[in-house]
């Protein structure tokens, strides 16, 4: 009787605390879906640094990272760095834009939206 009284006072627990938590937005609580992105167009809003791979048939490099430098600044890096025969070969590069800024690596063309405390808002066209 005892472990049936423990049990029904932790599902009513957790009961009560579902709505709580179910009041959190969605798009604050969820991690961007960046597989659309390999396109090279797309729009998201990010609070960490994010990766995403993209054409590199299209662009000349596969892989995306873009983070926040600062409170004003955000980072598009391609992060391609390739080692062949002793020498390195660097594809794309990385650009730090403003909010309302353009910019454009090997064709990728993207635009700060809007940067926050929290994170920033990037819309890329490919």
């Amino acid at each position: 009787m005892k472990r049936l009284t423990l049990t029904a006072l932790a599902l009513t627990c957790a009961l009560a605390t579902a709505p709580a938590l179910a009041a959190q937005p969605a798009a604050a609580a969820a991690k961007p879906h960046l597989s659309g992105c390999y396109d090279g167009k797309c729009k998201f809003t990010f609070k960490y640094v994010v990766s995403f791979r993209i054409s590199s048939k299209k662009y000349g490099f596969s892989k995306v990272i873009v983070y926040k430098e600062d409170a004003e600044t955000v980072v598009v890096d391609t992060g391609f760095n390739r080692r062949i025969g002793g020498r390195v070969f660097t594809a794309g590069g990385s650009v730090a834009v403003w909010e309302g800024g353009w910019g454009n690596i090997s064709g990728l063309k993207f635009r700060v939206l809007k940067v926050t405390k929290l994170g920033a808002t990037l819309h890329f066209l490919g």
